[in-house]
């Protein structure tokens, strides 16, 4: 894992790619705190946005990110930092605007703290697409779920039987492992045997909550929004993109629950 002051260096370049615009009236700018931060609830807190008497602001902390990820390649970190950073931005931008979308957002996932409560040791990714983004959702979790997850598994699973991996998906980002993991149906049987169900959209979470209407506790969305196959081909490296930092902060969310049990 990269030191605080390589960290430092990783994070004024991921923001120099960004517009100017987005950092207008953040007066008191982005830094990058060598500490941890922990929340009242006692759970390691990656970055913060501030509005206050100071004014505005945003702190990232390096000592959570070591605290919860000190096995952490280089470039899995950067891509974990840039994921903060993009986060506590949208703070910003939003507030700028009067809207509190991210921030209810950021409330209904402390209330929930951890799949519900749920002890998760495996995984079943689920969609309806052409097989492309479940086995993908999978195979960046193995990819990305380092020693601190070694017990948890995931696999994936399609509405319906059948299917192959789709060239495009490959040719985006997705990772070479991905054809271990085509899906089987989505079956009774299957989603019983995991202990979560993430599914790619709020539609095919209805649908199976509605098939297995016992099971439905752990039926869940992977992201707060619909992740979807591109319907245009130059779309698939935003969605291979998309679904990776999503699969990522299901990782990081598992971490957190494994450093509150330490």
């Amino acid at each position: 894992m990269m030191n605080f002051e390589e960290a430092g260096y990783v994070l004024d370049s991921l923001m120099e790619q960004l517009p100017e615009g987005i950092f207008r009236s953040l007066n008191g700018g982005v830094s990058l705190i060598e500490d941890e931060r922990m929340s009242d609830d006692g759970r390691y807190t990656l970055g913060t946005y501030f509005v206050n008497g100071m004014g505005r602001y945003i702190e990232i902390y390096y000592g959570s990110f070591v605290k919860l990820y000190g096995d952490m390649d280089d470039e899995t970190f950067e891509k974990r930092l840039k994921k903060t950073l993009h986060h506590e931005l949208t703070h910003h931008i939003e507030n700028m605007a009067g809207d509190r979308s991210l921030e209810r957002w950021d409330e209904r996932q402390e209330q929930l703290c951890g799949f519900n409560g749920i002890n998760v040791h495996s995984i079943l990714f689920v969609a309806d697409d052409d097989t492309s983004l479940a086995p993908s959702a999978s195979a960046f979790f193995e990819l990305n779920k380092g020693e601190t997850l070694y017990d948890v598994t995931s696999s994936s699973a399609g509405l319906f039987a059948g299917g192959e991996i789709n060239p495009k998906a490959l040719k985006a980002g997705a990772p070479e492992s991905v054809a271990g993991h085509l899906p089987a149906e989505a079956t009774r049987e299957l989603v019983a045997a995991h202990d979560v169900v993430l599914c790619m959209t709020a539609a095919q979470a209805d649908e199976l909550s509605k098939r297995f209407q016992d099971l439905d506790e752990r039926i869940m969305c992977l992201a707060e929004y619909d992740l979807e196959p591109p319907s245009l081909p130059f779309g698939w490296k935003k969605c291979m993109n998309t679904l990776l930092d999503e699969v990522l902060a299901v990782i990081d969310e598992l971490n957190e629950e494994r450093s509150d049990g330490l």
